[in-house]
């Protein structure tokens, strides 16, 4: 001790001290220390929840992104099917509807043709029945000169008969 003492260090007060330094360490370790590690030990898994949950969301995400490119691709590719089987059908229905469009005007044509026959040989009679009219007309006033009643009606049926017989 006196070997401290030549130092100029009091041996209690060495020993009070160092008793102080126990009791601020101890203290200090039970009420400052524990609760500072535990708050470090509660900070450091709270990141490590963080980074796990952030690379089980990252994860997620890449797996919903594929699911999304599939969805997407299978949707675009029945747009497409849709879409070629609605061309074929507006082809058909196309298709069906200028046969439907030819065949009625080939029966309008045909129906106006057959009326336009008719009318012709309706109006050919009638041209016939007026024709045949104005010779008998003009054949009484050429004949009123030259033939008496009689003989004017005689020439007059044989011209009907004779026209009768050319139609």
């Amino acid at each position: 001790m006196e070997f401290i003492s030549n130092f100029g260090l009091d041996p209690i007060l060495l020993v009070a001290q160092i008793v102080n330094f126990l009791v601020v360490l101890f203290i200090l370790r039970k009420f400052l220390y524990k609760p500072i590690l535990k708050t470090l030990e509660k900070r450091k898994n709270l990141i490590k929840d963080g980074l796990d949950k952030a690379q089980e969301a990252t994860i997620r995400l890449e797996k919903i992104e594929e699911k999304e490119r599939r969805v997407l691709s299978t949707a675009q590719k029945q747009a497409q099917q849709m879409l070629d089987e609605a061309k074929k059908e507006s082809v058909g229905i196309l298709k069906d509807a200028e046969d439907s469009t030819k065949a009625k005007v080939d029966k309008m044509l045909s129906d106006a043709r057959m009326q336009i026959s008719m009318e012709s040989k309706d109006v050919e009679k009638k041209l016939t029945l007026y024709v045949s009219q104005l010779a008998v007309d003009f054949l009484k006033k050429t004949t009123e000169d030259l033939f008496n009643k009689e003989d004017q009606e005689l020439v007059m049926k044989k011209a009907i008969k004779k026209l009768g017989q050319k139609n």
